[in-house]
């Protein structure tokens, strides 16, 4: 068994013909995501993420390049069911109540019959929709079916979970929930792969975050290791009057925490003056990082001028 979830090499994908205008939508993506891991996929509207997440699924195939989901070609019966995916703003069929569709969905993935009921049971109650569960969709409002949505992902227990804008029309109860049972199933070592604007969520859930720009993936990786220094915090005890002065004049800011500390906040140009400096052990330095909202705002940017 492979150690990585999804390997993509080379994916292109060109749309239109020989009578049409060509556009390219993914150009020479290549993208490594190992099992277990919460990656956050980022980019503009039309930067090629849902492109992406299609070609993962087999929904669409590439003008070139492969993508191995799983350690098999993209779409292999041997992998599609080991993977839950919800799309972006999918369409329901009205007349149904969330337990008929979820039971759909059970059978087309071939549950056994005497575990399909209890399964459904579970998962309705995970995303918190066993009350609404003989309701027919129609009456659902857009959050309530995300999160029907959600639990026919996770339905089939995978180990792959794509979901393409999962907290779209979730209020932010229905946000920290969501994230929560991201987390559970990040615990169980399930891989989650997921596109989202909501930056400040990705940043508390995701391991690592790919930057997508016009079809070109611009960074990958460990957030923290992409994220740049901005400055640094000096937490020092009341009773260290000498260096608070010492150092008072140099910093941008000072306030008192819980502790009645003092917090001295310097810039990105004093971080290896303090860094280097020596200190007592009750004193504590904290570097400042850009937001990963910063960070993409940065790189898209760059990449933009690139071009």
């Amino acid at each position: 068994m492979t150690d990585n979830a999804i390997e993509i090499e080379g994916l292109t994908k060109v749309y239109g013909g020989p009578w049409t205008k060509k556009m390219c939508a993914l150009d020479s993506l290549n993208l490594i995501i190992p099992r277990g891991c919460v990656f956050g996929f980022l980019g503009p509207n039309g930067a090629g993420k849902t492109t992406t997440i299609r070609c993962l699924m087999d929904l669409i195939r590439p003008t070139d390049g492969q993508a191995i989901v799983l350690g098999e070609q993209a779409g292999h019966v041997k992998t599609k069911g080991k993977i839950g995916y919800l799309q972006d703003n999918p369409n329901f069929t009205p007349y149904l109540t969330g337990r008929q569709f979820l039971n759909i969905c059970a059978k087309l993935l071939k549950m056994p019959k005497d575990t399909r009921n209890d399964r459904i049971d579970e998962v309705l109650e995970i995303v918190k929709m066993s009350k609404h569960e003989n309701l027919e969709l129609s009456a659902h409002s857009r959050g309530m079916l995300q999160r029907v949505g959600i639990a026919q992902a996770i339905l089939n227990d995978p180990e792959l979970l794509i979901l393409d804008e999962p907290l779209v029309g979730l209020d932010p109860e229905g946000r920290l929930e969501l994230l929560e049972i991201v987390r559970r199933q990040k615990e169980k070592g399930v891989c989650i792969f997921f596109c989202s604007h909501i930056l400040s969520d990705v940043e508390k859930l995701c391991d690592q975050v790919g930057i997508l720009n016009e079809g070109k993936l611009q960074l990958a990786g460990d957030i923290k290791h992409h994220l740049q220094v901005t400055g640094i915090n000096v937490t020092i005890p009341d009773g260290e009057k000498e260096l608070i002065n010492s150092l008072h004049e140099k910093a941008r800011s000072s306030h008192r925490d819980e502790l009645s500390n003092w917090v001295l906040e310097f810039d990105k140009e004093y971080v290896k003056w303090i860094t280097e400096m020596e200190m007592k052990e009750t004193v504590k330095k904290e570097k400042r990082l850009e937001s990963l909202e910063d960070l993409f705002f940065r790189v898209v940017k760059k990449g933009e001028n690139h071009d």
